[in-house]
């Protein structure tokens, strides 16, 4: 059975310990990032993570790169939701994806390195909300 549904970032766990910094097509974590954040590729046209349920809660069992972009842009109130398909529970499916050593709750960078690429996210975010102050800023001397 598969189903279709938005859920918050927050509540999907991870299935790896970790990942790569780049996605298959080259681009990077915080390309990702700063495309979705300035609506440079609308969120609609990422492919939908692929979730299953286990002891309650549910797993990203293809996506967790991109439940990691998802879960920043939802802390930093850009997004509150995402489309996901549910999947049944697949042992095998699960059990070869699941890496974690931390329930899901976290995952490591390869590549670049959690801190770099956090420090990445926040600087395009700083750079994100000084150009947004300043076309506000614009708006209101225009009107």
């Amino acid at each position: 059975m598969v189903n279709e549904e938005s859920m918050r970032p927050s509540d999907i766990r991870f299935t790896h310990d970790s990942i790569q910094y780049k996605f298959t097509d080259g681009r990077t974590l915080t390309e990702t990032f700063r495309q979705l954040l300035r609506k440079v590729t609308p969120i609609e046209n990422i492919p939908k993570m692929e979730l299953m349920p286990n002891k309650g809660k549910w797993f990203v069992v293809r996506g967790n790169r991109r439940l990691f972009v998802y879960k920043e842009l939802e802390k930093r109130n850009q997004i509150e939701q995402v489309q996901v398909t549910k999947r049944i529970f697949n042992r095998e499916l699960f059990d070869k994806q699941y890496t974690s050593s931390n329930e899901g709750r976290s995952v490591k960078i390869r590549g670049r390195g959690l801190e770099a690429v956090m420090q990445d996210f926040n600087e395009v975010w700083e750079e994100y909300k000084r150009e947004n102050r300043k076309c506000q800023t614009t708006a209101l001397i225009d009107q």
